[in-house]
């Protein structure tokens, strides 16, 4: 072999993740990442639960049973037993995370009990439940991505009141605490949460920066589909586009006020793509308003969002004003790099930081409706050529810092570098 040519190490990557397609969500999900790393050769065999995400009902084609196993492009998808619910009562969506935590904690010492190294798609923290009595019974090590942080996430959702918040971060910080001590590394996906895990006590060199990536055959730059722009509705000269989950911390509310601000403004739209817990009240407070700017569209494929993206002029991402959101990196942003679109930010930390840097649109304070209604009013006065100016330094911010190549190599070396030696 010459000295130029890289040795291929073949893995046998285990991969705990309580979501998996054909689940929507994150551009940059455990299926993403998953298929990337079976097409570099290694083999994947990846523990979840039944699809059930945003409706909280299990999709056609499945029911809920002890155990399934599938093929999903390749990648050896093996299921376990969930109690079904997304929606925004905290028993039930408790319920729904420790069922996996109990199932998998089970399944994963016999189904992954020959993995060179597991992979913890940490999203929510209780995913990683099985990686202890794995990496105890089978010398299994475990990598760590933590996507969510806890116990921030829940103490900041508006799920738990202030009487039980303060016994439940004491709990949950023991918890997290233990899984940082017996985790071989943990890849966080923005730098502000490598800072704060290092305040909490872990080691800096056993974190790494590996950010998300999106799923680049369906988020890609595309020519905007007039036919499909007219049947929707989208026939403004600008149309502002927010594609993804309506939760709370979405902040969906300020787009809502921006746009009642802007209703005067007839060449101005505004499209929300997607689902969630927070659709109907988005939904019945623009019809209390009378707004005819606002169009609701539901949620789509992967395979659809490339066209669906390009009916937009510039797209929006959106978070509560909360400390760990400025730490968060919200796969909107990769997604919408990729695609070559513009952005407008109404967030603060380190998603504004890269939307700055890449020069690629504009940020606004979080949860500020007149503020996002002039960002979004000067960005439709600069006109086309702009737009297409912001959109081509997305892309190429995206292939320099984002993409599957740059962040895939990351992550394929952790999970080389930290396998179980043959």
């Amino acid at each position: 072999m010459h000295l130029w040519e890289r040795k291929v190490i073949r893995v046998r990557i285990g991969m705990l993740s309580h979501w998996f397609d054909p689940e929507g969500g994150a551009a940059g999900g455990p299926g993403t990442i998953a298929r990337a790393l079976h097409r570099r050769g290694h083999e994947v065999d990846v523990v979840t639960g039944y699809p059930i995400y945003p409706a909280g009902r299990v999709f056609d084609g499945y029911r809920i049973r002890p155990y399934m196993r599938e093929s999903i492009r390749g990648v050896n998808v093996h299921r376990v037993p969930i109690y079904p619910s997304h929606d925004d009562n905290a028993g039930r969506r408790m319920a729904n995370y420790l069922s996996y935590a109990a199932s998998s904690t089970v399944a994963a010492p016999v189904l992954l009990r020959k993995s060179d190294v597991l992979f913890v798609y940490s999203s929510p923290a209780t995913v990683a439940t099985a990686a202890g009595p794995l990496r105890a019974l089978n010398g299994v090590p475990f990598v760590l991505q933590i996507q969510d942080l806890w116990p921030d996430t829940v103490t900041s959702s508006g799920f738990v009141d202030k009487s039980t918040r303060s016994s439940m971060e004491k709990v949950l910080h023991a918890y997290c605490n233990e899984v940082y001590r017996r985790a071989a590394h943990i890849a966080v996906i923005s730098p502000g949460m490598a800072e704060l895990l290092v305040t909490r006590g872990v080691s800096r060199h056993k974190i790494s920066v590996v950010p998300n990536w999106a799923e680049e055959s369906s988020f890609r730059p595309v020519p905007r589909n007039h036919h499909l722009a007219n049947y929707l509705g989208l026939t403004r000269k600008f149309t502002i586009m927010y594609a993804g989950n309506f939760g709370e911390m979405q902040n969906l509310d300020s787009l809502i006020e921006a746009a009642e601000l802007l209703r005067t403004r007839e060449d101005i739209g505004f499209a929300l793509v997607g689902g969630g817990v927070r659709k109907e009240q988005l939904a019945r407070r623009v019809e209390e308003l009378g707004l005819n700017n606002v169009t609701f569209i539901e949620p789509q494929p992967f395979e659809k969002m490339a066209d669906t993206l390009a009916l937009a002029d510039a797209q929006l991402i959106s978070l509560k004003d909360e400390p760990l959101y400025r730490v968060t990196m919200p796969s909107k942003v990769q997604a919408n790099m990729a695609a070559g679109q513009p952005i407008i930010a109404a967030v603060a930390g380190d998603a504004a930081r890269v939307v700055n840097a890449a020069n690629c649109g504009m940020t606004t304070p979080p949860g500020d409706p007149r503020a996002l209604a002039e960002a979004i009013e000067e960005m439709a006065d600069q006109g086309s050529e702009a737009w297409a100016e912001f959109g081509e330094r997305a892309r190429n911010y995206y292939q320099a810092n984002f993409s599957e190549k740059t962040a895939g190599d990351s992550l394929e070396e952790l999970l080389r570098q930290h396998r179980k030696r043959r």
